[in-house]
């Protein structure tokens, strides 16, 4: 039964979604181009084809249909701002996405309860979509080669989103840091250097950096309205039932009180 239990612990939203961005990308990689095709194609013509399935750069059959920008046809369609939440660039972007969201979004997922962590997700990621480009604009307006020839996607922002509603909650709830544990909190940390500033090169370092510092506000935004309706009272699945941890302070085994309560609350009927 353990084992089932176990097993069954692995079908979280969170890890789905893990699979279904891994086998997106391979399709996008692998998926070969059609007779006569015109849309946008980024691979490196010279370079051996093995390397353009695995590192090539934002180039792959599905980019031209999924991703939004302005240099794809139909670039700036309203679905794009979703379906570029399922696209990578390359090889690096994906793992760090990849163990970045197993982190924070299973702990967004224990935390809040999966529909509203991905609410959060997707809510964040669709709204930057809108928001970012502009944005990094008025920054930096003598590099609009970014925006214009190179295609949007990644699922950073939703990512960026669950990190900014965790530290909000945090917060305004001390005691919830401790429930978050260290390995995330060096991975998260270490995700946010490496997205801003590994992953990214030049000029898409400050277009990172605006990315990341607005899904932390949209996703902080999200998160209060939630968090004031429930008084921060979010219930984390790993909390002990109360009276588990009376028995257990008193020296009693948990079972004997759960199965006096049970006596006690037996209708008399019964007895």
């Amino acid at each position: 039964m353990k084992r089932k239990f176990e097993i069954k612990k692995l079908f979280t939203a969170t890890n789905i979604l893990i699979v279904i961005l891994l086998i997106i990308y391979l399709l996008d990689r692998f998926l070969p181009f059609p007779e006569g095709y015109t849309g946008y194609n980024a691979w490196i013509e010279d370079a051996p084809p093995a390397f353009n399935y695995i590192f090539g750069s934002c180039g792959g059959l599905l980019t031209n249909y999924m991703a939004r920008g302005e240099i794809l046809e139909n670039g700036t369609a309203i679905y794009r701002s979703i379906t570029l939440m399922f696209l990578h660039g390359h090889i690096l972007h994906l793992i760090a996405n990849l163990v970045g969201l197993y982190f924070i979004g299973n702990y967004a997922e224990k935390r809040f309860g999966w529909w509203l962590a991905y609410i959060i997700y997707f809510a964040v990621g669709f709204l930057e979509s809108f928001i970012t480009d502009p944005l990094f604009l008025a920054i930096a307006p003598s590099q609009s080669a970014i925006v214009t020839e190179q295609p949007s996607m990644g699922a950073s922002g939703g990512i960026f989103g669950l990190i900014g509603a965790t530290l909000a909650t945090v917060f305004f709830d001390l005691k919830s840091f401790k429930k978050i544990g260290l390995p995330t909190i060096i991975v998260v940390g270490i995700y946010g250097f490496l997205t801003t500033y590994v992953v990214s090169f030049g000029w898409t370092t400050v277009c990172h950096n605006v990315a990341f510092f607005l899904g932390l506000a949209l996703g902080t935004l999200i998160i209060l309205p939630f968090f004031l309706l429930k008084k921060g009272k979010f219930a984390p699945a790993a909390t002990k039932p109360q009276a588990t941890e009376t028995a257990q302070a008193d020296g009693a085994p948990a079972n004997a009180q759960i199965e006096e309560q049970t006596d006690n609350n037996t209708p008399a009927a019964d007895i």
